[in-house]
């Protein structure tokens, strides 16, 4: 052991026993949750984190952490975790908890705050996926002929060419090029991508006549023509990704080519093809693809050009 020490250039036995004897902050009994979270949504936003990500982040902890702010993080165990998370039945609730409470627990053992994460000892929650939903002709042409002038853009975007419902809230006008037939997309993982315009998409678009501001509307306006479109299709919510889907399933019809249509949504063909991907039909393709305003129609009263019949699966 001597000879361990003299080579380490200090004694190993005393360095273990000050680790042993870690300060009230390492184990979390000076530091409450109601810190750590004002800390870590300040770490969080200083590192560039989107401002939807911080919100949700901070609602999600601080109701964890309601009634009881002034605990000690450091007392949290991984049985009160597991409480708490068994007041969610559904699955994919219990995964999002656990993801955004170890979040707050592993960056807290990052900086010393607390020993360990009490989240690494519950067993990952497992959730089915099931079958995106997808839109049929017949439905994409309700939702254009049922959509406000003011969220045509928001549609046209997502359901003809796969743009993320929060992408497009960030989209300004003077992204939108109809010269060239393309949308400059601030994708997901912050890494800009152009998105080429398929001809329904940018025929909603040219026919919109604002040029300027704000591709979308506020989130109000979206989620009270949201609610009416649900009702229009029958459907019991508006699934969030709903268009998206609709795109995709739609766009590999079209091009036939995975790697492709997986370069234009901004993500991988696993992904495309596990999560995003809805056979359709060549009939409902060419119905889908047809899904024009109609020039005849009066301004802010465009119409769907008729389509043949066919249908996607649901």
């Amino acid at each position: 052991m001597l000879q361990r020490c003299n080579q380490a250039g200090r004694c190993l036995i005393l360095a273990a026993a000050q680790q042993l004897t870690l300060p009230l902050t390492a184990t979390g009994g000076g530091f409450t949750l109601a810190t750590a979270i004002a800390e870590l949504v300040a770490a969080k936003t200083a590192a560039n984190r989107r401002p939807r990500y911080v919100r949700s982040l901070e609602y999600y902890l601080r109701q964890f952490a309601h009634g009881r702010e002034s605990a000690a993080l450091g007392d949290v165990t991984t049985e009160q975790v597991e409480a708490w998370l068994a007041r969610y039945p559904c699955a994919y609730s219990r995964q999002g908890w656990l993801n955004r409470l170890s979040t707050l627990f592993s960056w807290a053992v990052r900086r010393g705050h607390v020993a360990a994460n009490p989240c690494d000892r519950i067993e990952r929650v497992m959730v089915d996926h099931k079958p995106p939903v997808v839109l049929t002709p017949d439905q994409a042409r309700t939702l254009l002929r049922a959509c406000p002038q003011i969220c045509r853009p928001y549609l046209a975007l997502g359901m003809f060419a796969g743009v993320r419902p929060e992408e497009i809230m960030r989209l300004d006008w003077q992204e939108v090029n109809l010269e060239t037939k393309t949308v400059f997309v601030d994708g997901k993982t912050r890494r800009r991508r152009i998105v080429p315009l398929e001809p329904p998409a940018l025929a909603w678009l040219a026919a919109h006549p604002l040029r300027s501001g704000p591709v979308a509307p506020s989130a109000a306006t979206l989620a009270r023509w949201k609610g009416r479109a649900r009702a229009a299709l029958g459907l019991a919510r508006f699934p969030q990704d709903l268009l998206r889907h609709t795109a995709a399933s739609y766009l590999l019809a079209r091009h036939e080519d995975a790697g492709k249509v997986a370069l234009l949504l901004g993500n991988s063909e696993k992904v495309l093809l596990t999560h995003y991907h809805q056979p359709v039909t060549s009939s409902a393709a060419q119905a889908f693809w047809a899904l024009s305003p109609d020039p005849t129609a009066p301004s802010g009263r465009e119409n769907a050009a008729p389509a043949c019949a066919g249908a996607a699966s649901p």
